[in-house]
């Protein structure tokens, strides 16, 4: 089962597609996992279940365009699910049983996991930031990175002397692909928060 329910991943991603038949195929798709969750019996059965219902309950519209970077996260949340000994275990259990619908404008445990006061914060971090790296793709991603300043947090922790190498690496590894997002909007709005200087100067890059 956890083979079955695992390969989802992929599944949720396309909701994602900018095809709609891509989509509704998509959507159906979920819809058969979350019945045949329901019908199975497995150790991690209730999860499963409250995860794909949490994302059946949080679509607005029919066959909705959802923003990949909510819909890559939750393909890592489903796959985490049948990983218990892991450390992001826990925080993927608190930050689901928190709510009953998934928010696709937020970002999914940004403050919990990137201020994170943890002995294991830096695998906090670095979780979170490798989630966004992969996740961001497009200004429908910016958009929802850009509402909780993210940009401007990862740049003051830059700064930080104490700032773990590998998380260093991974703020950097963001900025580069926020920078390669092909929008003229969100290069117009990187200037006028003014940061593009300074994250030009410290990646050593052109944002032309």
């Amino acid at each position: 089962m956890e083979a079955v329910v695992s390969t989802q991943s992929t599944g949720l991603l396309a909701l994602s597609s900018h095809d709609t038949i891509t989509r509704r195929v998509a959507y159906t798709c979920v819809h058969k996992t979350l019945l045949l969750v329901e019908e199975e019996k497995f150790k991690e059965k209730s999860m499963c279940l409250y995860l794909l219902k949490m994302i059946r309950n949080s679509i607005i519209s029919t066959e909705e365009r959802l923003p990949h970077l909510s819909t890559y996260f939750l393909g890592k949340v489903l796959h985490a699910l049948f990983l218990p000994h892991k450390q992001i275990y826990q925080n993927i259990c608190f930050f689901l049983l928190q709510r009953p619908v998934f928010d696709f404008e937020d970002v999914p445990m940004f403050y919990h996991m990137f201020c994170s006061s943890a002995l294991h914060y830096k695998l906090d971090q670095s979780w979170l930031l490798e989630t966004l790296c992969v996740g961001l793709r497009d200004e429908m991603d910016y958009k929802i990175i850009s509402r909780r300043h993210v940009l401007p947090l990862c740049v003051s922790q830059l700064s930080c002397s104490h700032l773990d190498r590998n998380v260093a690496k991974s703020i950097r590894s963001l900025m580069l692909k926020i920078f390669s997002i092909k929008s003229l909007r969100v290069k117009k709005e990187l200037a006028d928060i003014g940061i593009t200087e300074s994250l030009t100067n410290c990646l050593g890059i052109s944002t032309l």
